[in-house]
């Protein structure tokens, strides 16, 4: 049926129904560019392009291939192809390296190569366009050198589900023992390839496996036309740990879940299908009603979920993204959890996800409120992705912590304040106590 494909290249609509995302993205679209031109694709994001960038570094890429990258860019339609004009140099470096046998070198620029190609394909909103198709070959080609020549053994793996296969990146120690293994969960635009540094991968570091998949509406799993529904996620995860405790590298009693985004959703919806997952980390808050999401932000969103969800009409989707939450399931979660979590969210505000961690059946339990942070929390995510692998690691070991039930703010200094938790639980702005 006629819909929008890609926010690049929208061309003529008048064949499409009006309906009503299609009303908002059209309206919106000489905003979007103009804001684009401004911010780049931060302009669709909640943080700041300053922060934007440093997420970009942290993840792998360099400072100054962004930097030149986002100059060229001065609307959504060139978007894809500076992208992939910066993949494409970066790759041909990588190559160049490769041929002189600097293997290591090499490594790095292919998975920066890699980064740009996918996000090249961010904005393209159709598993038959002949470009996602091959920007997802280019992704995978630049990536299958990433897990050659990388410093810890990688594989790529397919999962059985549901009668298609899961794709995942398989991260394993050194020394391939027998040891706890985290299975990251990426948001509902990033890919397995993007989620994780791997030049720097903190789970390994820490003596850890990694599982990054490309679950159903992700990545991949995309031009696989596997699509997403309100719990299908959940036994998606639940086939992943199937296949993870037949790997004698995994202590199938150590399976702990990373949730980024859209994954503090479908990282806990695995464990409420699974309770073989004995620890859960998530940040960028999105556990109830995803109506902030959908309706109260840019289109942009709406329009990926909806081709996510397998191209549903503006009345099916509604009727599925009502059932996407945790609310009422909360008690039925018991492992150990902790939340990071923007005090100013706009997917899901604080008081929500207070709500939620009070719920939870976990013993123990941490909330951590990032002060005057958004969805993203970008500017801590050194300390989120450290700090969650740490954590991870120490409940998926039986270390106990100092404190069962714990919730902090925490400021730009990194110290940790005491909350007043009946300010939050009414919907005060301020909440550190009152000093005596």
């Amino acid at each position: 049926k006629p819909r929008i494909k890609r926010i690049d290249k929208v061309g003529n609509t008048a064949e499409i129904p009006h309906a009503r995302t299609l009303q908002d993205f059209k309206s919106q679209r000489w905003i979007a560019n103009r804001l684009f031109r401004l911010m780049g694709r931060g302009a669709f994001f909640w943080e700041n392009p300053e922060e934007t960038l440093g997420m970009g570094i942290f993840r792998g890429s360099s400072f100054f291939d962004l930097k030149d990258t986002a100059a060229r860019i001065k609307s959504l339609e060139e978007f894809p192809k500076e992208n992939i004009r910066t993949g494409k140099r970066l790759e041909n470096l990588a190559r160049r390296e490769e041929d002189a046998g600097h293997n290591e070198t090499a490594c790095d620029y292919y998975f920066r190569a890699s980064l740009f190609y996918v996000a090249a394909a961010w904005g393209i909103f159709d598993s038959e366009d002949k470009e996602l198709i091959w920007l997802t070959e280019k992704i995978q080609s630049t990536f299958d050198k990433v897990i050659k020549y990388n410093w810890y053994p990688m594989e790529k793996v397919e999962i059985p589900f549901e009668g298609n296969f899961i794709p995942g990146i398989l991260s394993l120690t050194p020394n391939r023992k027998r040891v706890p293994t985290i299975i990251f969960v990426p948001g509902m635009d990033l890919h397995k390839e993007n989620g994780i540094n791997y030049m720097n991968n903190p789970y390994v570091l820490r003596g850890m496996n990694c599982l990054a998949i490309d679950g159903p509406g992700q990545g991949e799993s995309l031009v696989r036309k596997i699509w997403v529904d309100e719990e299908n996620y959940g036994r998606a995860g639940k086939a992943a740990i199937d296949y993870l405790v037949k790997r004698p590298e995994v202590d199938p009693e150590k399976i702990g879940i990373q949730g980024v985004s859209m994954g503090t959703y479908w990282g806990p919806l695995i464990a409420l299908h699974d309770p073989r997952v004995k620890a859960l980390a998530t940040y960028m808050s999105n556990e109830y009603t995803k109506d902030h999401i959908l309706n109260e932000t840019s289109p942009n969103f709406r329009l990926r979920f909806m081709w996510m969800a397998g191209n549903l009409t503006d009345e099916q989707f509604d009727k599925m993204a009502a059932k996407m939450t945790l609310e009422g399931r909360e008690s039925q979660i018991k492992c150990p959890h902790i939340i990071f979590h923007g005090e100013f969210d706009h997917l899901t505000s604080t008081e929500e996800v207070f709500r939620y961690f009070n719920r939870l059946a976990s013993e123990i339990k941490e909330f951590r409120i990032y002060e005057n942070q958004y969805h993203g929390v970008y500017r801590f995510i050194d300390e989120i992705t450290s700090m969650s692998a740490d954590w991870l690691r120490d409940r998926l070991n039986g270390v106990p912590p100092k404190q069962k039930r714990r919730i902090v703010l925490v400021d730009w200094n990194k110290k940790e304040h005491p909350i007043d938790e009946e300010k939050i639980a009414n919907g005060f702005s301020y909440l550190v106590p009152e000093e005596p």
